[in-house]
């Protein structure tokens, strides 16, 4: 391979190891914030720009929504008749659709369930589901781990590391390094 398809090869490899370091930062910043604010701050969930995160533990909104996907939640109380919300009850959070509309209660059920759930109330309500992400929850345990995060972050630079210098230490590199001081001691 000449040099010059090699220095576009490498120049590639390297912007792309650089895009993924930064979307790994940026998935630790999120899971440092997530934590602080579940962890530290004491919030019963996290909160990003007015949206929310959920993973998906039961098949009670089976096949709209299935165990392991990842929701997000817009945090609102401004919900409507058929709108999927996540509310807070006895301390859990559950995402069924909205089958029954009255002044500040609601009637939830989950599409694969046969009965209704207790009335709650609009202050129960965190917020409504605008994106489902399916499987994403296996991903979050994988990558939002910071352990995890830390460890790619580092691997990915090492080898953005080493492919750059393998660069400076090129033996035809060297030389012609090598000539060009020859050349300039003449």
């Amino acid at each position: 391979m000449n040099a010059k398809k090699r220095n576009i090869y490498e120049k590639i490899v390297n912007i792309i190891l650089d895009i993924l370091i930064a979307i790994f930062g940026v998935f630790l910043l999120i899971s440092i914030y997530n934590n602080v604010q579940i962890k530290i701050l004491g919030n019963e969930y996290s909160s990003f720009f007015g949206y929310s995160t959920f993973e998906v533990q039961t098949g009670s909104m089976a096949d709209t929504i299935n165990p392991g996907d990842w929701i997000v939640v817009k945090v609102t109380k401004n919900v409507k008749l058929n709108d999927i919300i996540t509310y807070s009850q006895k301390g859990e959070f559950i995402t069924h659709r909205i089958v029954e509309a009255y002044k500040d209660s609601f009637i939830t059920k989950g599409d694969a369930n046969n009965s209704k759930d207790n009335a709650i109330n609009k202050s129960q309500i965190v917020g409504k589901v605008v994106k489902i992400l399916p499987y994403f929850g296996i991903i979050r345990k994988t990558f939002f781990n910071p352990l995890v995060l830390l460890t790619l972050m580092l691997t990915l630079y090492s080898i953005s590391y080493v492919l750059r210098n393998l660069k400076n230490n090129d033996t035809n590199g060297y030389e012609k390094k090598y000539n060009y001081k020859e050349k300039m001691d003449d």
